[in-house]
């Protein structure tokens, strides 16, 4: 008698209780969907953030190994700026080419119609001084500055702004 009340008990006990572990589990399965796409997006900007700085670096970089003195003595036609970054390798920088140079750079799930480059030589030295840089500011020992600047677009799920991401990198030019 007393195993028939046991069951009876539990039998109740489950009809009263059915579907509500698939309300538990909308409820926290939601909420674990949203927090792992959330951390995903993290990631994704924090991914297109170095991207950003890594573009700076290299394209400074780009610029002081190809200063006024590069091409001295080359007869390459250099042109003005070569398309997809297809310039002969004896050439000295112009904006446009490092501007080509990091947009080649792109990895893939970095924009590059969000992407913006300025290349400037400000005509000094590192120590301020204009003396070298007269003339030409892109001669050796002139600084060159490369500001990379990046449109980050969160998912539309999310229904944030979007973000933008800034470096520069300031170089001594070599050559």
């Amino acid at each position: 008698m007393r195993e028939r009340i046991n069951r009876r008990k539990l039998l109740r006990l489950a009809r009263e209780e059915s579907g509500q572990e698939l309300v538990e589990f909308a409820l926290v399965g939601l909420l674990l969907m949203t927090l792992l796409f959330g951390v995903f997006e993290f990631a994704y900007a924090m991914y297109a953030y170095h991207f950003t700085s890594y573009a700076a670096q290299e394209g400074a970089r780009f610029a002081i190994v190809r200063g006024q003195t590069w091409s001295a003595n080359v007869t390459v036609d250099c042109g003005s700026s070569y398309p997809g970054f297809t310039m002969p390798y004896n050439c000295t920088a112009l904006s446009g080419d490092i501007t080509n140079y990091i947009d080649s750079l792109a990895t893939p799930g970095i924009n590059v119609s969000n992407l913006s480059v300025n290349a400037t030589w400000p005509g000094t030295t590192a120590n301020g001084s204009t003396t070298n840089c007269t003339t030409y500011s892109n001669t050796p020992s002139c600084l060159v500055q490369v500001q990379v600047s990046y449109t980050f677009d969160f998912i539309p799920l999310m229904n944030l702004t979007s973000v933008t991401m800034n470096a520069t990198s300031k170089k001594t030019i070599l050559q």
